[in-house]
């Protein structure tokens, strides 16, 4: 299966389906990656609100 085939099918998952893949991909790249396993981790332990990215950021950052 293709890259787009597998992105055209991906769009065709409920919502709550997308999230678990994200969340498989994400688990799947910080199990195999340790520099981007610290790193998220440095991000979700992130207290202060001023280096936080917004919904509307994210969309625009990773949508295309």
């Amino acid at each position: 299966m293709s890259l787009e085939q597998l992105k055209d099918q991906a769009s065709q998952l409920r919502r709550a389906e997308q999230r678990e893949l994200i969340a498989f991909l994400i688990a799947r790249q910080a199990a195999e990656d340790k520099e981007f396993k610290e790193k998220l981790a440095l991000q979700i332990d992130d207290t202060n609100p001023a280096n936080w990215m917004t919904f509307e950021e994210l969309e625009k950052r990773y949508s295309e």
